[in-house]
């Protein structure tokens, strides 16, 4: 941290500087016209965009966080279209039933747009009533494909879980040049489900394309040559050693494994006893949360992969000139001792589409602002480059990060922008693998804990 923490303290020293050389900037020069015009919101011409995150309760950390990025992109980007542009917050408390409270009051405000929430319960049930009262609308973080899919104006800034495990199999396939892949999923795991088809999809695809190079019948990979292993075990002591008895037996070199901090602290510990540490341990996003790089500290010999969008990293070749003024200006705001998240990230990268797309629209109207957003393409914010698929997901490449000297660390960026997987999609892949087994599968709706976590399955 040490380095980066100089770093920073000379890019604040020096941000008068880069305002001044920025001011040049056709780039800059462009957005300082559209949104800091000082003409602009003159005469009360004022509009309103709406916050709805969870500023307290347990998931207040990414709600505040999303804030922070949301007020720091207000500050520079204050007015759109001669409009002097004004926040509106309203406190989900991390409660699906104060969230519906929260949104029907935040609507009746009038905004012209609305960003959040971080929770995935919490969005799904403010979906019903941003499509009813057609307010576009991005969550900066939620995952889940149900908050955007058949809503029309609900969109997202984050990758969803099968575009990560669609990146996950190119970097596995691909970068790492894998034949000895192993998955290992909690048994009726529902949160996995995304991650696996995603990543299933994307291997099959890989394969396609290898066997076209084949010069004969022979030299063709079936996808049980690559995927070598599928586990779906309990994560006890017993199906611990059960999935590293089989990745021994088979082989594996990599294994893509979605579970939590302490899951993966029990079995690393096994790994090293097991003498399984030359294996690549491919996992989610989650896995770039302190706790998590706190616990590798344990495990100096075991190397990861996971996830990651916040591209504040200058080691990272796809970082944006849009990424490098956020880093400066929310330290020039927070303080240097304020590392930028994830979540602070996508809440900048929020408003600053938003604002894009009402500018372009040239308009107040709800369905005017929704459809620039569809239309935008190309435009920088501090995570990449965006554009929207059909349902309101972002199009996009994934960053892979691993862990160093208990820093995060650039490792690769896919070589294809991947779409969102909708629920039709994952659950067709679900219905023939039914089929195959010649299996009836039933699946419960999740409590709204569960959907927090990732991905609501359909209902057979």
């Amino acid at each position: 941290m040490g380095k980066r923490r100089f770093k920073s303290l000379i890019c604040v020293l020096l941000v008068a500087v880069m305002m001044a050389l920025l001011a040049g900037c056709t780039t800059w020069d462009s957005f300082r016209h559209t949104f800091l015009d000082d003409t602009a919101g003159v005469g009360g011409n004022v509009i309103h965009i709406g916050v709805f995150e969870p500023t307290t309760g347990r998931y207040s950390d990414a709600g505040n966080a999303e804030v922070k990025g949301i007020e720091l992109a207000n500050s520079i980007y204050s007015s759109v279209n001669g409009y002097r542009v004004e926040l509106v917050k309203v406190d989900t408390q991390s409660s699906p039933a104060v969230a519906e409270t929260a949104i029907q009051s935040l609507i009746k405000m009038g905004p012209v747009a609305i960003i959040g929430s971080s929770g995935e319960a919490t969005s799904l049930i403010a979906s019903k009533y941003i499509t009813e009262a057609r307010i576009p609308t991005i969550t900066p973080s939620a995952t889940n494909p149900l908050i955007t899919q058949n809503s029309g104006y609900y969109f997202r800034a984050c990758v969803t879980e099968s575009q990560m495990g669609a990146g996950a199999a190119e970097f596995a396939f691909s970068e790492l040049g894998s034949r000895h892949i192993g998955l290992a999923t909690g048994k009726n795991d529902t949160a996995a489900t995304a991650l696996i088809n995603g990543f299933d999809d994307r291997i099959t695809t890989l394969i396609k394309n290898e066997n076209k190079k084949a010069k004969t019948d022979e030299d063709k990979l079936k996808k049980n040559d690559v995927v070598v292993m599928q586990d779906e075990i309990v994560f006890d002591e017993d199906g611990m050693n059960k999935l590293a008895s089989d990745m021994r037996k088979n082989n594996v070199d990599v294994l893509y494994i979605s579970q939590g901090t302490e899951t993966m602290d029990n079995f690393f510990t096994l790994a090293e006893k097991k003498n399984l540490t030359n294996i690549t341990y491919i996992g989610n996003s989650s896995w770039s949360n302190p706790e998590f790089i706190e616990m590798m500290d344990r495990h100096p010999n075991i190397n990861v992969i996971f996830p990651y969008e916040a591209a504040l990293d200058d080691r990272n070749e796809n970082m944006t000139e849009e990424a490098d003024r956020f880093r400066i200006l929310y330290q020039n705001r927070y303080g240097t001792d304020d590392e930028p998240s994830s979540y602070a990230a996508h809440g900048y990268d929020s408003y600053l589409l938003l604002i894009n797309a009402i500018s372009n629209a040239n308009s107040l109207e709800g369905a005017d602002i929704r459809d620039a957003m569809l239309e935008l393409s190309g435009v920088e914010g501090s995570t990449g480059k965006f554009e929207f698929d059909r349902s309101g997901n972002t199009i996009r490449t994934v960053d892979f990060y691993t862990i160093r000297g208990g820093e995060l660390e650039y490792r690769y960026t896919t070589q294809t922008a991947t779409e969102s997987m909708d629920i039709e999609d994952i659950g067709s892949q679900e219905d023939q693998a039914v089929d195959k087994k010649k299996k009836k599968k039933t699946v419960n709706r999740l409590s709204e804990e569960e959907a927090e976590k990732v991905y609501i399955p359909k209902v057979e």
